[in-house]
């Protein structure tokens, strides 16, 4: 449960410094990916998944 905690944390820290520091860019991709086909989403969406679960494997 401590893992979980821990990663909900560093994801929190990564997502609001992303915010803080570039809140403009930030708002230009969110306007890229309102934009984005849904299944073009869907499929970025799923690399990520894949990607984060070989490296969490790695480790």
């Amino acid at each position: 449960m401590d893992i979980l905690i821990t990663a909900v944390a560093v994801f929190l820290l990564f997502e609001g410094t992303i915010y803080g520091l570039f809140p403009e860019q930030t708002k230009r991709m969110l306007a890229t990916v309102m934009s984005m086909d849904t299944n073009t989403l869907r499929i970025f969406g799923l690399v990520m998944v894949a990607l984060g679960s070989i490296i969490i494997w790695l480790v």
